[in-house]
């Protein structure tokens, strides 16, 4: 019999000896023999939170007002200077594989309002964001011309897959052309075409019908230019980036305090980006007695959302900490 000497003990079991498991190395017949390796720790990959319409109100709440705006429901106008547009203002377009062009916005609040929902315009108010759970790469339409790409927000309610010919119904002013050369730039706002030229661009253009279908999520969408195509006219090659940075909010820790408990000095949020204070106003509009009807209008029109009826969308009965109604904004428009 072989007497396996270890630092731990040994139990004799109807005559045999067993040893327990070993915690380091032992000897047998005089020989050492080392003890098994652990077992490998799979690596723990961090989950992103749910986006919610409430992830919306939360942390875009310090870059400006949520309107409560007719059967949209709870809107979001950004505090921005007057010239604003979608997908134009602060921004440029990277290119990943499966989605095509995607808008990457130097605002913070970016990565929700060009990538979820749709951008409407009124001729009071200037742009507004309605917020939506479907991601995409930028929910705008494509224009292609001699020499120029073109691109414009694509309203809520249109669907991708009707109004091709009539360009899905958006304004001459709305689209936006830059050279085909500069399609790549960092700073693509200093090559924008003025707009009074619009109307000329968009007869002489057609609409670039790059479509793909998120299966996994029940939408379309539009890709935008083929990159090779791209790459012919900028001369060299366009440089893929991944998705998952445009697709979740950045690292903010979210902290709601009353109105009278902070100072409006640092303009409601930290210089540092790490933490968004949302201010709770107890003067403005804290009873939700009518949140529901509103939840249940804009869940009404988000059917008209292309695809999105198919969606099976996350909810909230919560409304914004702190909103106005449409009729209490000053009129400004802006494009």
């Amino acid at each position: 019999m072989k007497i396996i000497k270890a630092k731990h003990f040994i139990i004799a079991v109807s005559g045999i000896m067993l040893a327990m498991p070993l915690s380091s190395n032992a000897q047998v017949d005089g020989s050492t023999v080392p003890a098994p390796a652990p077992a490998p720790v799979a690596p723990v990959t961090p989950v992103a939170p749910a986006i919610t319409l409430q992830t919306f109100y939360d942390q875009l709440a310090p870059y400006g007002q949520w309107v409560n705006y007719g059967t949209y429901g709870y809107v979001f106008i950004p505090s921005v200077a007057p010239g604003f547009s979608p997908y134009s203002t602060a921004g440029h377009w990277v290119y990943n594989d499966t989605y095509g062009w995607m808008w990457a916005s130097d605002y913070a609040w970016g990565w929700a309002a060009f990538h979820y929902g749709r951008w409407n315009y009124d001729a009071n108010y200037g742009w507004f964001w309605i917020p939506d759970l479907n991601w995409g790469p930028a929910w705008v339409a494509w224009r292609n011309c001699e020499g120029y790409y073109g691109w414009a927000p694509m309203p809520w309610g249109v669907d991708i897959n009707v109004g091709f010919a009539s360009g899905y119904g958006i304004a001459a002013e709305h689209w936006c052309f830059v050279p085909q050369e500069h399609m790549c730039e960092i700073n693509l706002g200093g090559f924008y075409v003025a707009r009074t030229h619009n109307a000329a661009f968009i007869e002489h253009s057609v609409i670039i019908n790059r479509m793909d279908y998120d299966r996994d999520h029940h939408f379309g969408y539009f890709k935008g230019p083929d990159r090779v195509e791209v790459e012919k006219y900028v001369n060299h090659p366009v440089t893929v980036v991944a998705y998952d940075t445009y697709r979740h909010a950045p690292d903010r820790k979210v902290v709601v305090v009353n109105n009278n408990d902070v100072h409006h000095d640092d303009g409601g949020h930290h210089d540092d980006h790490k933490t968004v204070v949302v201010v709770q106003n107890n003067g403005g509009h804290d009873d939700h007695s009518h949140d529901a009807q509103r939840q249940d209008n804009h869940s009404q029109d988000m059917q008209r959302h292309d695809d999105h009826s198919q969606q099976s969308m996350q909810r909230t009965n919560q409304a914004p900490n702190h909103y106005v109604q449409s009729n209490e904004l000053p009129r400004r428009g802006r494009r």
